[in-house]
């Protein structure tokens, strides 16, 4: 896996070979005129959600690389411009995959490590913090249950199709696990996959000790909050209000959450400790 370095800040596409076949990933080289502050791994959302969020993806990933962040960007297996059919998409491969990319990024660059997701990629986030140490997360409106997220997906699918409506999600859930596989938004899911998706609840991960920044316009669910504090996870959550640029093509950024969040980073010190305020959920 090589990325070729520059000495000034830009962006590298390439790809790299993680079994199957390969990955696309883009690099941001940290700014050379700051102090170096660490690597960020970016885990994209869902489906479409992934394509809706890239221009906030980038904004933000060369925010990070100007404060003095590399920043990694991967589509995972079966998403994006990797290679892969969606339907083949499975949970596993896509912790796989941000791990193989998180080890990349450690060797690379000094400093801590943090893990940055978008709604179920924040899911996928804290499942890879619960597997390894890292440093931080950044968690931007994140999905708290993986069968929240293949709920709101099916939704779509009614959405589209007013016929649906009668059944619910109910008779779509019967339909995917009588056919194996249903069309949704222009996605064929994968029974398996959504089943990968849907054993990931946030409440039964075990994270170990790290500093967790959650960006969200809902507020945190107390009892994970409470449980990620007994283990010695040190949270910080910051209330904003965030247009779904993941969801509606007529909003593609959200000031406020770019705003936030470079306030964060920017305040840091080298030990990853912020003097920024930070709601108790």
């Amino acid at each position: 896996m090589n990325a070729p370095y520059h000495s000034v800040p830009q962006v590298e596409p390439f790809f790299f070979d993680v079994d199957p076949g390969t990955r696309f990933c883009l690099y941001h080289a940290p700014n050379p005129r700051v102090p170096p502050r660490g690597a960020v791994l970016y885990a994209h959302p869902f489906a479409e959600e992934l394509n809706l969020s890239r221009r906030m993806a980038a904004q933000q990933a060369r925010a990070f690389a100007a404060l003095g962040y590399a920043v990694l960007q991967i589509d995972l297996f079966g998403c994006g411009d990797s290679c892969g059919e969606f339907t083949a998409g499975r949970w596993s491969q896509w912790q796989r995959d941000l791990a193989v990319a998180a080890d990349w990024l450690a060797e690379r660059q000094a400093g801590p490590l943090y893990i940055w997701g978008v709604r179920l990629g924040a899911l996928l986030a804290m499942d890879l913090a619960s597997s390894r140490a890292v440093d931080g997360l950044i968690l931007w409106q994140p999905l708290i249950s993986g069968r929240t997220c293949i709920d709101q997906f099916l939704r779509q699918r009614m959405s589209a199709d007013p016929s649906r409506k009668a059944g619910g999600i109910p008779a779509l859930r019967a339909e995917l696990a009588a056919r194996g596989r249903i069309e949704v938004a222009g996605f064929e899911l994968d029974l398996a996959l959504a089943r990968g998706i849907e054993a990931c609840e946030a409440i039964r991960l075990d994270l170990k000790p790290c500093t967790v920044h959650w960006f969200s316009s809902a507020a945190m669910p107390r009892r994970l909050a409470a449980r990620w504090r007994q283990a010695g996870v040190t949270l910080h959550y910051h209330a904003i209000e965030a247009l779904p640029f993941w969801s509606d093509p007529a909003r593609p950024e959200s000031p406020s959450l770019l705003a936030a969040t470079a306030r964060v980073f920017a305040a840091l010190d080298d030990d990853g400790a912020t003097g920024a305020a930070a709601g108790a959920p």
